[in-house]
């Protein structure tokens, strides 16, 4: 099958396609005005956007509590207990509880530090300056440890510096101390909420480098740097000892041999201490902070790659996203994820990369981008709407395609979402296929595209073969036999595209109504439109003034020759007016949706002057013409029903012929072809084997008619497969208990040969045009038509 659509395919571009050259060229605009490139640039300007946002963002850190915030998270995450070669010597609450709640002074430092230099500490950091003099006794006492000490011991120091308009003062021990003593830097930077911390591995000081306490406790050596402690070590698992405990020796020396320690603050009243952003019930003094730094430098130096690899990340994705003929932000979504997820392993490698500040880049993309997926792509399926390929500019070169998709509603009911994105993908895809057309749009039941200019008749070559192929496409691919699709074409080329684009669109909807399989809007079409706006004008005088005029042909009885019935048919003449086409007339109200009205004002007089008929034969069947759709209006039944009580009218005598094109909805008719039945009138499929009826309407309206189109029974004479239809249709009706009548008899030979078949009743020319009340009733007088008198 797919081999026969192919070959259909072949065929279609043999027969109709462009020259080779013109095709080119043809492709050549299509790639600088196609909605890709359209989307194209709009995508880039939003990215460029992005990015420019991105880069200010990260230039002036306006993401950085977000960049805290999850590198905590991840810490948290990672979390894990501290290594146990460095040591808290804590000056907590116990301890200035014992020393009469002051701090200690320096014949207790110099004790402490004694014990600890005993008990085999490798380095003693003291994160304090002893910057302030205290009594000449204690500081020659602290001098001389530190003497004795020289190479073990460090003191703490802040460099001058400068924190926005205020300048801070170097904080330093005594110069006494600083003799023999080393200096360890005390500085650090909070940033934004304290979310995080910054530490430098060394600082300069009077043209010297000094180490930070965390490179000391660390015994790094290496170039100086900036980086943030790393949190995911457990604070709470530092080994700590209390302070008053060294001094009273009550901390055994195997805790102590061979480690680092540190001494600093660690009671409650300190304004030395900060909360982690996932423990808020938990404050942890700075001390400790210095002793993570140190388990991050064993590690390695963090390598801090700050927001340039991410933003580099993002600026491809975004790349990736303005090329893509897609609406999906599947590019930004995957990077983003996968930012998230490296930074866990960049973590564990010592790599840091900030990504707030991308993610806020394809965030800000992901929300321009979708705003122009709801301009420029269907909501329904990924396929670009009109607004893609429409232009304020003619096109001379193109013809504008719009492509009705019958039933696609009906479709969504039992069909997921996907199916339907495939369903219309797929025609896309038969419709793209002979390699002339561009970008294909879709917008809620149509498919949109613009194709090379061709000649009326060539055009109507291809539109009628494009249309079967699509047809057969459906039947075989979706097994469905229903759907119909229906082509509308503009060709006026000196109006702008978006234009024409809705008028395609227009012509498609007419064609699905009409049941044709195109309809080409050029100059003709537009005076036909034109003609039947004007006569919608008129219809609509006639109908507020009730005067459409009617007339009757008369249904024979083919065995007797008996005038049995008649079918009302529009006969009017407006006043000064040439006569109305009755089939004209019945389009522009259906455009008009006037269509029940026309019905009404048909019925009201037919039924008026159908009453004379009666009088004479009580079996008389009057039938008026009506739409199948207008099944499922009850308030158009409820004022059939009105009239009939109105004028008395005996419902059994009324025949109600249904014609349609478009497929009917069971559970919309259903109720109301029961309540015609309970009142006794009769239903007619008019025009069988035409348009949607067929076998499917037999069962869809359970009538007690059925009427051979005209056009198989004028070929009768000269088609055997004219009258083979005829002669199955009059069996399969009679099977069915139906009454079969002949439309269109025009002569003697055709109606003996369709009493011979067993058809139950015709009409036509053979025995009367439509004629007024007045003169069907002399006919009837007379018992028999004229042609069997």
């Amino acid at each position: 099958m797919i081999g026969i659509l192919q070959n259909l395919a072949d065929t279609i571009r043999r027969t109709f396609g462009s020259a080779g050259e013109e095709v080119a060229g043809f492709k050549q605009e299509l790639a600088q005005r196609s909605g890709a490139a359209l989307l194209r640039r709009k995508r880039t300007k939003v990215a460029l956007l992005a990015i420019l946002f991105g880069v200010v963002s990260s230039i002036i850190e306006l993401p950085l509590p977000l960049e805290d915030l999850y590198r905590a998270a991840r810490a948290e995450l990672r979390s894990r207990p501290a290594p146990r070669d460095v040591v808290m010597i804590a000056i907590d609450d116990k301890t200035r509880a014992a020393n009469q709640h002051n701090l200690p002074n320096r014949m207790q430092d110099t004790k402490v530090v004694d014990t600890l230099i005993a008990s085999g500490v490798r380095r003693v950091v003291f994160d304090r300056a002893h910057a302030d003099p205290e009594t000449p006794k204690s500081d020659a006492m602290f001098a001389d440890m530190l003497a004795r000490h020289q190479g073990k011991v460090w003191l703490g120091v802040v460099p001058a510096s400068d924190i926005g308009f205020q300048r801070v003062d170097e904080i330093a021990p005594l110069p006494e101390f600083r003799k023999t003593v080393n200096l360890a830097a005390m500085n650090g930077r909070a940033n934004l909420f304290g979310l995080s911390v910054i530490f430098p591995t060394s600082i300069d000081l009077g043209g010297k480098k000094e180490g930070s306490i965390s490179a000391v406790l660390a015994e790094y050596t290496g170039p100086t740097r900036l980086y943030r402690p790393d949190t995911a070590f457990d604070a709470s698992t530092v080994p700590s000892f209390s302070y008053v405990d060294v001094l009273n020796g009550r901390v055994p020396a195997a805790e102590l041999r061979g480690k680092n320690v540190v001494i600093g603050q660690a009671f409650f009243g300190s304004s030395d201490y900060y909360f982690l952003p996932f423990r808020p019930n938990t404050k942890v003094p700075g001390s400790y902070f210095h002793v993570l730094g140190a388990h991050t430098l064993k590690r390695g130096v963090p390598l801090d790659l700050m927001w340039y690899p991410a933003m580099l990340l993002a600026a491809l994705a975004m790349a990736v996203q303005v090329v893509s003929r897609r609406r999906a932000s599947n590019s930004l979504m995957i990077t983003s994820f996968g930012l998230l997820i490296a930074t866990f392993v960049f973590d564990e490698f010592t790599f840091n990369i900030d990504i707030m500040s991308a993610l806020l880049a394809m965030g800000a993309a992901a929300i321009g981008f979708q705003r122009i997926n709801r301009k420029y792509y269907s909501s329904d399926v990924d396929a670009m709407t009109t607004s893609a390929i429409a232009s304020d500019r003619p096109s001379e070169e193109r013809d504008v395609y719009a492509l009705k998709i019958a039933n696609l509603a009906e479709f969504s009911e039992e069909w997921t979402a996907r199916e339907i994105g495939e369903f219309v993908n797929t025609l896309i895809a038969y419709v793209k296929g002979p390699g002339e057309v561009g970008d294909v749009a879709f917008e809620r039941d149509l498919l949109v595209w613009l194709a090379p200019r061709m000649e009326n008749g060539e055009l109507e070559r291809h539109a009628d073969g494009l249309a079967m192929m699509l047809k057969t496409a459906i039947s075989y691919d979706w097994q469905s036999s229903n759907s119909a699709p229906a082509l509308g074409i503009d060709t006026n080329h000196d109006l702008p595209v978006a234009s024409r684009i809705k008028k395609a669109m227009q012509a498609a909807d007419e064609a699905a109504n009409r049941g044709v399989r195109f309809i080409i809007n050029d100059a003709a079409h537009l005076e036909a439109r034109n003609n039947r706006l004007q006569l919608i004008k008129v219809l609509e005088k006639g109908l507020r003034d009730r005067d459409i005029g009617v007339a009757y042909q008369p249904k024979v009885d083919l065995a007797s020759g008996r005038i049995v019935g008649a079918e009302t048919l529009i006969r009017w003449q407006p006043e000064g007016e040439e006569p109305v086409n009755p089939q004209d007339l019945v389009l522009a109200a259906e455009a008009g949706d006037r269509i029940n009205e026309l019905t009404l004002v048909v019925m009201e007089k037919a039924l008026l002057e159908g009453k004379q008929a009666i009088a004479l034969d009580p079996r008389f069947k009057l039938a008026v013409n009506m739409s199948a759709k207008s099944l499922s209006d009850t308030h158009l039944l409820f004022d059939i029903m009105t009239l009939l009580g109105r004028f008395d009218f005996p419902p059994e005598n009324l025949t109600l012929e249904l014609t349609e094109t478009a497929k009917l909805e069971d559970d919309r008719i259903a109720p109301q072809i029961a309540a015609l039945k309970a009142r006794g009138i009769g239903l007619s499929i008019d025009d069988f084997g035409t348009g949607q009826s067929n076998l499917e309407y037999i069962e869809k309206l359970p009538s007690s008619e059925l009427k051979i189109d005209k056009r198989f029974v004028q070929h009768m004479a000269t088609s055997e497969e004219s009258r083979a239809v005829v002669r199955a249709t009059i069996e399969i009706a009679h099977s069915l208990g139906k009454t079969v009548v002949a439309e269109g008899v025009e002569d003697l030979s055709v109606a003996a040969a369709l009493t011979a078949m067993g058809c139950d009743q015709a009409q036509g020319y053979l025995f009367s045009r439509a004629i007024p009340m007045s003169e069907l009733l002399v006919m009837m007088g007379g018992r028999r038509s004229a042609i069997y008198s």
